[in-house]
């Protein structure tokens, strides 16, 4: 279990307190395997854009989640950065109406700074078309940075939206089941079930579009999945 006791206070983000698991180092050599050109050269500023933009792009997201609990009357909300993203903490109850917005104000997030970074990049393409050339050849930092919050907020947006617990949307699934019926344990059978076939999916996917090989993407791909079930299996069984 990620907690606040073995991890990093980094500080305070308002209200809310923000912390880093040592795991999310494997945020950093994540980023800096994706940072090398097609002729195996280790590029350094491709790797700083993406780092600063999944990791804003990740405490965006929380922050997403976190504001609108404390708005809703929860407290003792906290973010941590870890392994696979970020996770939002806090201490309120568990009603389903306001679980689900809770819930939606991540992904609502992500989805909004995808659009930011595509419009963005747009509008420079098409108005301001000088500063797309960098000083050495290819695109400039400004053009490369719109296009990775484009990317990488809407990945992060689309991923978080799978039905698969406890990903946002397999918690959307959770509490739109519990609130239109009542039934704790037929939201749990259909999201432990959907959690399975999902994530099944999900490696039949990435395992396709890997040119059905299996490398370090489909391997950490496969742990993922393996955690997020381990936990829908812990929460939901």
């Amino acid at each position: 279990m990620i907690g606040e006791r073995d991890s990093l206070y980094l500080g305070n983000l308002g209200p809310i307190p923000l912390y880093a698991h040592w795991s999310a180092l494997l945020m950093v050599y994540m980023i800096y395997n994706s940072s090398f050109s097609a002729t195996g050269q280790f590029v350094m500023e491709r790797f700083i854009l993406a780092l600063i933009v999944l990791i804003l792009g990740i405490i965006l997201h929380e922050l997403g989640h976190g504001l609108t609990a404390r708005l809703l009357g929860a407290f003792g909300v906290t973010i941590t950065l870890w392994a696979f993203g970020g996770l939002c903490k806090s201490t309120r109850d568990s009603l389903p109406r306001r679980e689900l917005l809770i819930v939606a104000a991540g992904p609502l997030v992500s989805f909004i700074l995808a659009g930011i970074g595509y419009g963005g990049l747009w509008l420079v393409r098409n108005y301001q078309p000088e500063l797309v050339p960098g000083t050495y050849g290819g695109e400039s930092l400004l053009v490369q940075f719109l296009h990775l919050t484009g990317y990488i907020n809407l990945w992060m947006g689309c991923f978080n939206m799978l039905p698969i617990y406890p990903l946002d949307g397999g918690q959307l699934v959770y509490n739109l089941i519990l609130g239109l019926s009542g039934r704790q344990l037929l939201a749990r059978q259909v999201c432990l079930t959907m959690t399975v076939i999902g994530a099944l999916g999900f490696m039949m996917w990435t395992y396709e579009n890997n040119n059905n090989q299996v490398d370090q993407i489909v391997i950490r791909q496969g742990m993922m999945m393996g955690w997020l079930t381990y936990n829908a299996f812990t929460y939901l069984r």
